[in-house]
């Protein structure tokens, strides 16, 4: 293991989990080399080289937890999801464009009382989203064709 120093990351005590069910503040992409994002009570941080440097992600939604999922289709940089809240709504979010817009996945019939405890992305299929709640059980979507929800 390399110890080495970061820049860019807040001077606040050191950010550990919220809860025993929070996770912890530092996540890899994986198949991404050096690309590491920090969670913290601060926000969102990104660094593309193994955590020398990180940069602050500005307008993402208040986060518990984050995950990664497959790129869309012709990117290179994957889809990032989240639980958090945003401008007041607590919802489930994805940002195709490494966090620079958020999208919100779920709507206002699909709460699943909002007990969200963690997420997954899929690898394997862009979009398809995994959310475990707080006793309702691991829920999934996927994103539905324009095609399939066209009026007749």
């Amino acid at each position: 293991m390399v110890s080495i120093a970061s820049q860019g990351l807040p001077d606040t005590a050191p950010d550990t989990p919220r809860n025993r069910e929070a996770m912890w503040p530092l996540v890899a992409t994986l198949e991404h080399e050096g690309d590491l994002w920090y969670l913290g009570r601060a926000g969102l941080f990104h660094s593309t080289d193994g955590g020398a440097i990180f940069d602050k992600v500005d307008e993402v939604p208040d986060m518990n937890c984050l995950s990664f999922g497959k790129a869309r289709p012709g990117q290179q940089c994957p889809a990032i999801y989240c639980l958090g809240t945003r401008d007041g709504v607590k919802a489930i979010w994805r940002s195709n464009d490494v966090g620079a817009s958020w999208t919100r996945i779920n709507d206002d019939q699909h709460q699943w009382g909002t007990r969200f405890r963690s997420i997954a992305g899929d690898p394997r299929i862009f979009g398809r989203v995994y959310v475990g709640t707080d006793g309702r059980g691991i829920l999934y979507g996927s994103p539905v064709a324009a095609a399939a929800v066209a009026p007749q």
